[in-house]
């Protein structure tokens, strides 16, 4: 059996198909606007804030994060701000897109993702298809001394 491969593609019409083809299969993005979802996957593979897991030519799993602030991510985490990504002072990224075929595929995702980012703090929410209220987590880096 092959193993599961992690890299990221060029920005392209044919990868952002592939991405939404792909994402659209899960709840709960199967449920969202087209143009949110759109723009949302795009601005992850023009920025290459992402991370596709392949298996055997195809795709097993996906996830997505915007570069941001602690002050930005700390607010969508805690009061349901709006998440917008930053362009300077950068110390924390924000997943907003995670989907896998597999459950086994997640862990290696999540884990590989955060070596690309391991500078930065890591936000993100999780929701249930069940009803179960969202589960929110953050792993925080701490701050140099100035």
């Amino acid at each position: 059996m092959s193993s599961v491969s992690f890299e990221r593609l060029p920005s392209s019409p044919y990868t952002l198909g592939m991405v939404c083809e792909f994402v659209s299969r899960f709840p709960p993005f199967n449920a969202y606007e087209f143009g949110v979802m759109i723009k949302t996957l795009l601005y992850q593979l023009e920025t290459g804030s992402h991370l596709i897991a392949g298996l055997d030519d195809r795709i097993v799993g996906y996830v997505g994060w915007i570069r941001t602030t602690r002050e930005i991510a700390e607010a969508w985490l805690e009061r349901d701000a709006k998440l917008e990504p930053a362009f300077e002072q950068i110390d924390a990224i924000a997943v907003t897109v995670l989907a896998a075929e597999d459950p086994q595929h997640m862990l290696p995702l999540v884990k590989h993702a955060k070596t690309l980012n391991a500078e930065y703090s890591v936000y993100w929410k999780r929701h249930f298809i069940d009803g179960r209220l969202a589960a929110k987590r953050a792993v925080r880096k701490k701050k140099a001394a100035a």
